[in-house]
């Protein structure tokens, strides 16, 4: 790009010398004329790196006196030295109007290089700023994941040792659907996004992790509606949703309870649904401030800050969570 700027100002100079100079003197001119500017831009942006951006601005005004006083002197001198132009013609005034001409011109091209260095400073500040929040919302990412995978593990273990005490027969198949999720809790997990089809795959595997665990079928659907191929998702932001719903369901105490789940995806928006019984008394224990969606919350505002909705709505019987995430295809 300088260099393309750089040339378009020499065929100016050529341009203009052109009326009365060979061409290739025209361009020898042009060429004398565009160097010392092209020095006072380049050594301006080293001086406004190292005096004007620390503010030691006496320093950066003197060499830039000196440095503009050389130049215009030399460009002077080095377009009264063609031949082409008769000594008699550079009367005293005409000095007078090729060194201002000079010294005007270097004035534009030392104001441009300043702002040229300071706007590409603020960028560069600015890039640098972006890259270390972004690091740091990474790294906040990851220790949130991190959070929710030993809770994850925790509350699953749980279920296979109550089938463990009993010595059920299930407890073979429990331990290998949840050596399947715990894949996919260490290795997807570590991903900054996942196929939403892989997420909504370990939810199935979830609940019939769940679904083992008693004697009877449970009252637990789960279903999908729309094309979830090519969605793509951060990993373990739904699973958590299915864990809650699992824990403060009263499937211990009551025989009419439930847990109604539905994914559905439709342009480029994911809408993920839980609806779960719950007991009055379990109010306490069902405080929204535990690990699992205090986690989710805080993800979402670092992953999808602006393009996600969350709502939770507890009521004595029952307690419901709908999430919307905008999620454009081709990620």
């Amino acid at each position: 790009i300088h260099l393309g700027i750089w040339l378009c100002f020499l065929m100016v100079y050529a341009i203009i010398f052109g009326r009365f100079l060979p061409v290739s003197l025209s361009l020898l001119r042009g060429l004398g004329n565009i160097l010392p500017m092209m020095v006072i831009f380049y050594v301006n942006l080293y001086l406004v790196n190292h005096f004007l951006e620390r503010r030691n601005y006496l320093p950066f005004v003197l060499i830039n006196i000196v440095l503009m006083g050389s130049m215009a002197a030399l460009r002077v001198r080095f377009n009264l030295k063609f031949p082409e132009i008769e000594p008699e013609f550079f009367l005293a005034s005409e000095q007078v109007g090729w060194r201002f001409g000079a010294i005007v011109t270097n004035i534009a091209v030392l104001v441009v290089s300043i702002f040229y260095q300071i706007l590409e400073n603020r960028y560069e500040n600015e890039q640098r700023n972006l890259a270390t929040i972004k690091d740091q919302q990474e790294a906040q990412l990851q220790f949130l994941r991190a959070q929710i995978n030993p809770h994850f593990l925790f509350n699953t273990l749980n279920n296979i040792y109550s089938l463990a005490v009993v010595k059920s027969d299930k407890t073979p198949e429990m331990v290998l659907r949840l050596s399947s999720l715990l894949r996919y809790v260490v290795y997807d997990g570590r991903s900054e996004l996942v196929e939403l089809n892989r997420e909504a795959q370990q939810i199935r595997e979830y609940i019939e992790l769940f679904q083992l665990r008693s004697e009877e079928a449970q009252d637990i659907t789960f279903e999908e509606r729309g094309e979830l191929e090519g969605l793509k998702v951060e990993p373990m932001i739904l699973i958590p949703l299915v864990e809650n719903c699992f824990k403060h369901c009263d499937f211990d105490t009551n025989e009419a309870a439930f847990v109604r789940i539905s994914l559905a995806a439709t342009d480029e928006k994911l809408t993920f649904h839980t609806l779960n019984s719950r007991d009055e008394e379990q109010q306490q224990k069902d405080s929204i401030g535990g690990v699992g969606l205090d986690n989710i919350q805080r993800r979402l505002r670092l992953k999808y800050d602006g393009r996600y909705r969350l709502k939770i709505d507890k009521q004595p019987n029952r307690f419901e969570v709908i999430l919307e995430l905008q999620i454009p295809t081709g990620l």
